[in-house]
């Protein structure tokens, strides 16, 4: 006769228990300064879509945040992180952001940091190629969805209510909301939708809370161990004690190196890898678009508005694009000025400072593919963050 044993659950039941159990406090001990600052150029999915590690570095007055999409990942040698690292200035860049981390993501990580964020400076790079007419679609947005943060918006009472209203309102827009029914109840419930009930937010509202609290520990654990190192292609003494306008030239030669063998001074790699075999049939294929109606300045506003709220001091970088492919793939510098004039307004009627480089997109070595910046517009940067610390 087959004999069974509950020992294998009854052991998971215990080491469930003590993971949900195990006080945060004595885990948190654990994350260490060198840990926050490994994470600083990592890059981590988790890290983003976490709150530990964040809430961290937001408490230490040594790290100058830079919020952003896919341009961070280019590292060289004039890339923030590298050149404050060979010209210390008291202060460390934390790069928060990957592709299609756009404004409703970043409106979702600072809504959960939100009593954190007060004088705090930090930069925050706009790219143009968020603002397609229907924003961020499900293919960007589920990848970088943070599921703690949704959770954390629902029960978040320290920002505007209405603003929190809009946020979900538009989260309720992407089918990973919709699918978790646990989460999507919770928000309809938040904005009485047809569909919720008193007795429903009685049962939804405590699961949807131990759910959170369970999320946060997941968060904590992967908080304390290390994690890996980027490669950054440092070259400290490129950079080193150099003035601005060496930094340029340098950034100039570099840049003529690496993007040789095309007249739109795409860097060589990406070049021949994406676009060499298949240049003619990019001719002109994008006339006709616009970044001038998007969603994407509904979403990017709310940002602006919790940072307003809150009392952060950002610095806003509106990066252009590649005006020489940008010209080829039909669309002109008249209808990209629309974008960059919309943008600067929308920023300054908040009050926020901006570093507008919307005027180099036709310059070289500013931009090192088609829109991400790099080379010469890393040092535009470097120089903007430098001032806008010292302010």
């Amino acid at each position: 006769m087959k004999k069974y044993t509950f020992t294998p659950i009854i052991i998971a039941c215990v080491l469930f228990l003590v993971f949900l159990f195990f006080p945060n406090k004595w885990i948190e001990y654990f994350i260490t300064d060198k840990k926050v600052k490994n994470e600083a150029t990592e890059l981590s999915p988790l890290m983003f879509q976490g709150e530990y590690i964040q809430r961290e570095m937001l408490n230490n007055k040594k790290y100058f945040p830079i919020y952003g999409s896919s341009e961070l990942a280019r590292f060289d040698p004039f890339h923030p992180s590298n050149y404050f690292e060979a010209n210390p200035k008291g202060f460390t860049p934390f790069l928060i952001g990957r592709g299609g981390t756009q404004s409703i993501i970043q409106f979702m990580n600072f809504a959960a940091h939100a009593d954190q964020l007060k004088g705090k400076k930090l930069v925050f790079i706009i790219s143009p190629q968020w603002f397609h007419k229907r924003g961020i679609d499900e293919f960007h947005f589920d990848p970088n969805y943070s599921m703690l943060q949704a959770y954390d918006l629902a029960f978040n009472k320290s920002i505007n209510p209405e603003l929190k209203k809009a946020a979900i309102r538009r989260l309720l827009d992407f089918d990973v909301i919709k699918r978790d029914r646990l989460l999507s109840s919770l928000y309809r419930s938040e904005l009485k939708m047809k569909g919720s009930s008193s007795i429903k937010d009685v049962l939804v509202k405590p699961l949807a809370y131990i759910n959170m609290q369970l999320l946060e520990k997941k968060d904590l654990y992967y908080s304390v161990f290390e994690g890996f190192n980027r490669k950054r292609y440092k070259n400290p003494e490129m950079v080193k004690n150099k003035s601005w306008g060496d930094l340029e030239k340098a950034a100039n030669n570099y840049g003529r190196k690496s993007a040789s063998n095309n007249p739109f001074l795409i860097v060589n790699n990406v070049y021949n890898k994406k676009i060499a075999r298949h240049v003619k049939k990019y001719k002109n294929y994008k006339s006709g678009l616009s970044f001038a109606d998007s969603v994407e300045y509904k979403d990017f506003q709310m940002v602006l508005d919790i940072l307003k709220e809150k009392g952060a001091k950002p610095l806003f970088i509106s990066i252009p694009v590649n005006g020489r492919w940008y010209d080829y793939i039909g669309f002109p510098k008249n209808h990209r000025d629309v974008y960059y004039k919309k943008i600067r307004r929308q920023v300054l009627a908040d009050g926020f400072p901006i570093a507008d480089f919307s005027g180099h997109d036709y310059d070289p070595y500013f931009i090192k593919d088609t829109m991400h910046i790099a080379w010469k517009g890393w040092v535009y940067t470097d120089r903007a963050m430098l001032r806008h610390w010292k302010q």
